[in-house]
């Protein structure tokens, strides 16, 4: 593709990365692959440095403040933590999910459950109490895919991740996300099995 065809690559360099910073990760990955002049003008804009910084996840500003600190400035960098952003964004979607199996609005429609009733009769004092654990349980859920932790409740030190992720500060970005994405999937705390299920949240 040619300057003349795409009219961005007309406009002044920051109002097309304005104009760059509203379209979504995905879109920006689809607009830098037309040609080698996009690639290069997204660049110039540093679209994905603004795009990486939208996020509010604990996780992705220590990313943001190892690159800064760091003082890297490539491209890669970027893209891989608006990948990270993107996988959290998931995880998160996919604990939602999970616990959606488990929530129920009243104690007569937990009963319908038979197993999951009689574990709940064992291990809580009332339907209050399973439902408040419940969402207790999910804030902490949703704290450590975000947090990118284990233990949400914990101070992390993400030093070393950060040095293997980001090395000289030129990132193989499709094998360091697809590590990332694998490694996230491994730290969701949930189960098909309602008696784990009921011990994660009984033991709050």
């Amino acid at each position: 593709m040619s300057t003349n065809d795409c009219q961005l690559l007309c406009l002044p360099i920051e109002i097309f990365g304005k104009i760059c910073s509203f379209l979504p990760a995905a879109s920006l990955c689809q607009l830098e692959a037309t040609s080698r002049a996009v690639q290069e003008s997204l660049e110039e804009a540093r679209a994905w440095r603004g795009k990486a910084m939208q996020s509010n996840y604990n996780f992705v500003r220590d990313m943001l403040e190892h690159v800064r600190v760091n003082e890297f400035n490539d491209a890669s960098v970027f893209k891989v933590i608006v990948g990270t952003k993107m996988i959290i964004d998931e995880l998160a979607s996919l604990v939602q999910k999970d616990f959606s199996r488990w929530k129920f609005s009243s104690e007569k429609s937990l009963k319908r459950n038979g197993l999951l009733y009689h574990i709940f009769q064992l291990m809580f004092e009332n339907f209050e109490d399973y439902a408040e654990k419940m969402k207790i349980y999910q804030k902490l859920r949703l704290a450590q895919v975000e947090a990118w932790s284990v233990d949400s409740w914990k101070k992390l030190d993400h030093e070393h991740l950060m040095i293997w992720v980001f090395e000289g500060g030129v990132v193989d970005v499709n094998k360091v996300v697809k590590i990332l994405r694998e490694e996230g999937k491994a730290r969701l705390f949930t189960s098909d099995s309602p008696v784990v299920m009921g011990a994660y949240i009984s033991g709050l």
